[in-house]
């Protein structure tokens, strides 16, 4: 008598797809880089996933393309075209990535001045209503 090893795969019959990560819906722009094109297209972001985006201005992807895509504040990630469909579509990245991170705002420090210490106090006011801005008495 011979016994089966249980398997990892799937029976046949069985078809039940894979769970899908939490859509976030999304005020973000995308930048997509399309491998071989000289250009970048800009993109609005529909809802964001740990696993993929949708896009608007979809029109010239083609599905099962690869290209690049940059959400937001996230680095470029690839990602594969899987659906189009009336000028969206879906790309699943081909690593995890954290929706949080794609929402975080930059923060750029202003430029400093040749010669001009960073932590040195700018000029004070002196015109007008701006010396009195910061005093208790000010009506």
């Amino acid at each position: 008598m011979t016994e089966e090893l249980p398997s990892n795969e799937p029976p046949a019959g069985d078809t039940e797809p894979k769970p899908r990560a939490p859509r976030h819906s999304v005020f973000l722009s995308a930048i997509v880089e399309h491998f071989g094109a000289q250009k970048t297209s800009r993109h609005r972001v529909r809802d964001l996933s740990s696993g993929g985006v949708r896009i608007d201005q979809a029109g010239g992807f083609r599905k099962g393309a690869t290209v690049l895509v940059s959400v937001g504040a996230l680095d470029a990630v690839g990602a594969t075209v899987v659906w189009v469909k009336d000028d969206l579509a879906g790309l699943e990245f081909a690593e995890p990535v954290n929706p949080e991170a794609a929402r975080a705002k930059a923060a750029v420090a202003p430029p400093v001045f040749r010669g001009q210490n960073r932590d040195a106090p700018g000029p004070t006011p002196s015109a007008g209503w701006m010396p009195n801005l910061q005093s208790p008495y000010r009506r």
